[in-house]
């Protein structure tokens, strides 16, 4: 899809659904693994996996900011035209990948035990958790080629294929859990083994996918000729996103200690509300991974106007879908509980402290939208390094209200981390964003600085220039 022509929202919006699609399934892609883990091995086992989200947090986030920084490239290339640019930038960001995960998935391993204990995991949950993420840690690679190919296919403006390879993936995540876990007796090393196999076979078949139905991306040997000029453009920006995200994560692991020493029954409401949290910011995410493409295709064709319309735009309807969203979730907060709950353990108080959590979560989902939707703006533009300036102001507030709780002993303002967290990054990105792209075009000004015509030749200069 070319994103640089036509209704800005509309084009959003069309890219943007099978996005939000994928993310619903990889959150229920996360949900069967806590389902089946929390009916059939217990509570115990679920915040077990449940506690290790900070430290997964902490490394696979970090690999996906990375991945996800290389394909902006790859989009401002596709808004030029530019073919063996394209072509360069992917083979450049596979072996970036390739290297960087692999000593990464080293260090991963050793650091899994020391972190647990300092975060105060529980003796009971210790076990499920240490064998759980070193597993998952052993085979990130795999996953990091998945999301390094399904980024370099959404760059260029196909939404709708990652989407099927990740429907695939899912349906093969629940079938092999239910092997693994239930006739095989794998317990939750299970669970992980069947997300890095279902993950690994999804990465074969979207590369295979790629390289027979987009010639743009096939790549030769003279491709991956070492360049260090090429690894510094693509670090500049995937660096700062990765490291965005971790040190994001160190903040949650913050919140993760504090949470670690409240009463079992919080911590196991906590993880199931955090899962549902998470299907129902799903949309929010998506609408941000959609401006990274939109503002990165436009920015490459130096189409500055659609930008300014089109986050604009985004960002009006996004606070609507964020009022119906936390609807939703706090109308339906029971039921959906007790899909990760067994029966016999659910009680009104663990249904209070989900409901707490969520009503802190779901009362600011404006603004995580606004987060998502200017850092992913400024990243299009190539601007990692504000992005990273953000997240650590969403650190310090992490942090602030994790020290606080412990202090307090209070699982009320534990559920605040996240809240706070937001309205940090957004007293940062919202004025970045505004400022950067006011370098190229007025924003606040009745006439544009530069005036666009829609081309039939995607290929041609995308604009002229007129007077004011």
């Amino acid at each position: 899809m070319d994103l640089t022509v036509g209704k800005p929202l509309k084009k959003i919006l069309i890219f943007l659904v099978p996005m939000l699609i994928g993310n619903l399934v990889q959150q229920m892609y996360s949900m069967v693994d806590t389902m089946i883990v929390g009916q059939t091995l217990g509570s115990a086992a679920l915040a077990g996996v449940g506690s290790t989200g900070a430290i997964s947090f902490l490394i696979l986030g970090a690999v996906s900011g990375l991945t996800h920084g290389f394909s902006v490239i790859v989009s401002q290339r596709r808004g030029a035209n530019d073919v063996e640019g394209m072509r360069r930038s992917f083979a450049t960001g596979i072996v970036l990948t390739v290297a960087i995960v692999s000593v990464l998935t080293v260090v991963a391993v050793s650091v899994t035990k020391p972190l647990l204990t300092a975060m105060n995991t529980q003796a009971e949950f210790m076990p499920y958790a240490y064998r759980y993420i070193v597993t998952i840690f052993g085979g990130m690679l795999l996953s990091a080629l998945y999301n390094q190919f399904s980024s370099t296919l959404r760059a260029i403006g196909d939404s709708l294929v990652p989407l099927y390879f990740l429907i695939f993936a899912s349906l093969l995540n629940a079938g092999m859990d239910s092997l693994f876990i239930i006739v095989f007796k794998m317990g939750v090393g299970g669970a992980a083994a069947a997300t890095l196999l279902s993950n690994g076979v999804s990465a074969a078949a979207t590369f295979l996918y790629m390289w027979i139905r987009y010639p743009e991306l096939r790549f030769g040997l003279k491709h991956f000729k070492p360049d260090l000029k090429q690894y510094g453009l693509h670090l500049k920006l995937g660096i700062p996103m990765a490291l965005q995200l971790s040190v994001i994560s160190i903040g949650m692991i913050f919140g993760q200690t504090a949470l670690n020493k409240l009463d079992p029954t919080a911590i196991k409401a906590y993880v199931a509300a955090s899962r549902i949290d998470g299907l129902a910011t799903a949309s929010i995410n998506s609408a941000g991974a959609a401006t990274a493409t939109y503002v990165g295709q436009n920015y490459g064709a130096k189409r500055y106007d659609r930008i300014k319309s089109g986050v604009k735009q985004l960002t009006l309807f996004m606070v609507g879908a964020s009022v119906i969203l936390a609807a939703i979730v706090i109308g339906m907060h029971r039921p959906l509980v007790m899909l990760f709950i067994s029966k016999k353990e659910r009680t009104d108080e663990l249904y209070g402290y989900a409901l707490r959590f969520l009503l802190f979560n779901s009362g600011f989902y404006i603004l995580l939208s606004t987060l998502c939707i200017t850092r992913s703006g400024l990243q299009g533009m190539g601007r990692g390094t504000v992005a990273l300036i953000s997240a650590a102001a969403e650190v310090c507030m992490r942090v602030g209200v994790a020290v606080t709780s412990m202090i307090l002993h209070s699982y009320t303002v534990v559920c605040m981390g996240n809240c706070m967290s937001w309205l940090g990054a957004n007293l940062i990105l919202v004025p970045s964003f505004l400022i950067v792209l006011g370098k190229y075009i007025s924003i606040f000004g009745r006439k544009p600085n530069i005036k666009y015509v829609k081309l039939q030749n995607p290929s041609a200069i995308p604009f002229t220039s007129s007077k004011k």
